[in-house]
């Protein structure tokens, strides 16, 4: 494959979906990292990988990669390629302009410079150094809207300097316009459905959906949604290369298993209950949407086989036991039978208290919380 020059970012446990879904768009993928996905792909893939992606965060392209064991080689290293020449558009000797207002920001492990806020300073002063040597004259810097959302990453002392081509980080979709307390992200909830191997055919039950956030990945994939169809702004959409992409890329099909799919909502908080269908509204699925209010216990679902998801609120309406765990995994088995199961577990040890065989356990990161995805077939 050709060098990898895109990288999908993602939480911790999610590498291998966002690997699939890239293969899924026609795109070849390198290696997974730890929270992020190379990829090889044009300017058409990358924008592609950031309508359609569901379980990412960010796309990032690469820009230059270096050793950096000091500030001085970072300096040095940085400030080379703000004076160097623009062999391509996307270069960093052509990106790195002036008139393009830039901000930047640092991460760094295993590496002998740890303080991110230096390193960003630090590079920040090289790139405006090496403008003012070459243009005689430095951009501004923004770090609300810059033209440029630059990264450093170092890594065994060795520096990663990246663009990001999204802006706005992938999981505000736009249709969460009300929440519910801990809700579950958006991609961990759409890549919890894509690692199930649901079809995306049936009805889709969620008897404690608290914002909503299940039903509406799950309506997006089964009608064939793009995740960021409501966004208004990206970040690739000011630099050379990128004019006109996008509106291709909208015209571009994506499957819809069950373009007529259902979508039935419950919880017992009416707030929740609410939020939930406010948010569903907002995301285009209120049409394909029932919500009801009540005990999951007692939520009878309409004929199946489809798909149930349940996000137990810990502590709350089902309390952190395994009595009430078993009891959990006694209503899916007795009353979605034939059903295909998503439970996003919050403590690694639930899966055996559900007291059903999960066909597979997905190892996940739910912000700072290690969770499990357990994927149940009931028949």
């Amino acid at each position: 494959m050709s060098a990898p020059r895109f990288v999908a970012t993602c939480a911790r446990g999610l590498e291998a979906v966002v690997a699939a879904e890239l293969a899924a768009l026609g795109l070849e993928t390198a290696a997974t990292e730890v929270g992020g996905v190379p990829f090889a792909a044009d300017e058409r893939g990358a924008v592609r990988a950031c309508w359609r992606l569901r379980a990412a965060s960010r796309v990032l392209l690469r820009l230059a990669a270096f050793p950096a064991p000091d500030d001085q080689a970072l300096y040095r290293t940085m400030r080379a390629l703000a004076e160097s020449y623009a062999y391509t558009p996307l270069s960093p000797g052509a990106l790195l302009h002036p008139d393009r207002s830039f901000a930047i920001a640092a991460t760094s492990s295993r590496s002998a410079l740890t303080d991110t806020r230096w390193i960003a300073l630090k590079a920040k002063d090289a790139i405006a150094d090496g403008q003012r040597a070459r243009h005689g004259r430095r951009a501004d810097v923004d770090r609300e809207r810059p033209d440029l959302a630059l990264r450093i990453r170092l890594h065994d002392d060795r520096a990663t300097l990246l663009l990001d081509l999204v802006g706005d980080p992938l999981d505000r979709c736009g249709y969460r316009v009300e929440s519910t307390a801990a809700p579950v992200r958006e991609q961990l909830a759409a890549a919890a459905l894509l690692a199930s191997g649901w079809d995306g055919r049936g009805p889709v039950v969620d008897p404690m959906c608290g914002s909503g956030t299940f039903l509406a990945e799950a309506g997006a994939i089964a009608r064939g949604l793009a995740p960021n169809r409501l966004r208004v702004s990206w970040a690739f959409t000011g630099l050379p290369g990128f004019e006109g992409l996008l509106d291709e890329v909208r015209r571009e099909p994506i499957p819809a298993p069950d373009p007529d799919a259902r979508l039935f909502g419950n919880d017992l908080e009416p707030s929740a209950a609410a939020a939930a269908r406010r948010n569903l509204d907002a995301a285009g699925l209120g049409d394909a949407t029932s919500i009801s209010v009540g005990d999951a216990f007692d939520f009878e679902p309409p004929p199946g086989p489809g798909l149930v998801t349940v996000n137990p609120p810990y502590g709350e309406r089902i309390a952190e036991s395994a009595e009430q765990w078993k009891r959990l995994g006694d209503l899916l088995k007795r009353r979605y039978a034939g059903w295909k199961a998503v439970v996003l577990a919050g403590d690694p040890s639930r899966g055996k208290q559900l007291g059903l065989r999960p066909s597979r356990r997905i190892p996940v990161w739910n912000g700072p919380l290690e969770a499990r995805v357990l994927v149940v077939d009931l028949w």
